[in-house]
């Protein structure tokens, strides 16, 4: 029998947020009654609180506040939306950090600091969890690498 493949390998890309035409309606529908559920969405002055049904629904456009109250969030993944656990969802936040030099110098003390980092030409990814990724740039700073451009991803693999 194969061993079960992980869900982080099932998800195509990194994750985003729910378009504006989605009917918050169907993400109140993946609550369950008691539950706080999150839904990341794009477009949102403030967060919104909605109740229906014994669920209610926090929705906003920071993850990481969303992540910080919701036991579950509701995100897009390619075409459809998807109810992940917050601790799922920060074990797949990831610093992804563009070089802007052809070569990557020794980077041995951030590889001690962040053990699953990936290194690839012209991009290192740092998982870093609730973590804001700002000693990690300092340390990019401190050691001379020029930095093209760094953002947060989430999800198993990288969107390009």
């Amino acid at each position: 029998m194969a061993a079960p493949v992980p869900l982080s390998a099932m998800l195509p890309g990194a994750l985003s947020r729910l378009p504006p035409s989605f009917p918050l309606r169907r993400a109140l529908a993946f609550a369950h009654p008691g539950e706080l559920l999150g839904a990341w969405v794009r477009v949102c002055r403030w967060p919104l609180h909605l109740r229906a049904g014994g669920c209610a629904l926090l929705t906003g456009v920071d993850l990481g506040f969303l992540l910080r109250r919701c036991g579950r969030v509701v995100v897009r993944s390619g075409g459809r939306a998807l109810a992940l656990g917050a601790e799922q969802l920060i074990a797949w936040r990831t610093l992804q950090i563009a070089v802007g030099a052809p070569y990557l110098p020794e980077l041995r003390e951030l590889c001690e600091i962040y053990p699953g980092i990936r290194i690839t030409r012209g991009r290192i990814a740092l998982p870093i969890g609730l973590g804001d990724g700002a000693s990690a740039l300092a340390f990019c700073a401190r050691a001379g690498l020029p930095v093209a451009g760094s953002w947060i991803e989430y999800g198993g693999e990288s969107s390009g």
